[in-house]
């Protein structure tokens, strides 16, 4: 792919790892924009979920596309996400969605469409993105490439935590289980699955805090 004119930080790794906070603090510690592409995907299965559609039904899916306008506006620093003009900001986070999230990324037309928005919003700015495939597939002419990483149970952990602060159910035997699962799907899904990029920096944050890893992967920048 051809290099763009935009300066970009590509996070990946799988659930529960920090990714969206991670970014968020390295976005705002270099003062760039943020791009959070899960967002993006949550917001199509929302559209899902609240019409009663059934986003495993390939022909369904991709019918209501034409139907869902998404955007991203960073408001003091912050990413706020609309649907259909209504920010559904805290409405994506519960873990409904998240697993909705997983199931419409695996559809060839969904990610052509986020994609194509996700590769426009980089090419004029300079921004830090993450995802699953952002350094191998959505922008792999990003500048700085990184991959997090953390045992299962901490990643289980982190997503108990996470949904208990929103007082969301969260139980950390059942968050677990669906966090296998949603690996598997992520790792062997037919369309860019997740992967480290060859030239990813790989980062286990296991035991690292959120201000640790962001200034790690800071070190890596050099315009």
């Amino acid at each position: 792919m051809k290099k763009t004119k935009g300066f970009a930080i590509a996070i990946d790794g799988p659930v529960g790892v920090g990714k969206s906070t991670t970014a968020r603090l390295v976005a705002q510690k270099l003062n760039m924009a943020y791009i959070d592409t899960g967002a993006m995907y949550r917001a199509v299965a929302l559209y899902q979920i609240e019409n009663g559609l059934d986003m495993t039904n390939k022909e369904s899916l991709e019918n209501s596309l034409d139907k869902i306008e998404i955007s991203i506006f960073n408001v003091g620093g912050f990413q706020r996400i609309y649907l259909n003009k209504r920010d559904v900001s805290e409405l994506i986070r519960t873990q409904e969605v998240s697993e909705g999230a997983s199931i419409v990324a695996g559809n060839e037309r969904v990610r052509e469409m986020l994609v194509a928005k996700q590769r426009q919003m980089a090419s004029i700015g300079r921004v830090v993105m993450d995802g699953r495939d952002i350094g191998s597939h959505v922008l792999p002419w990003a500048q700085v490439k990184v991959y997090l990483d953390a045992p299962l149970d901490t990643r289980a952990k982190r997503r108990t935590l996470d949904l208990e602060s929103k007082s969301q159910p969260a139980e950390f035997e059942k968050i677990r289980e669906e966090t296998i699962i949603r690996d598997e799907r992520d790792k062997n899904r037919k369309l860019n699955p997740l992967v480290q990029a060859p030239d990813a920096i790989y980062l286990d944050t296991g035991f690292m805090t959120p201000n640790e890893v962001a200034d790690a992967i800071i070190g890596y920048v050099h315009y």
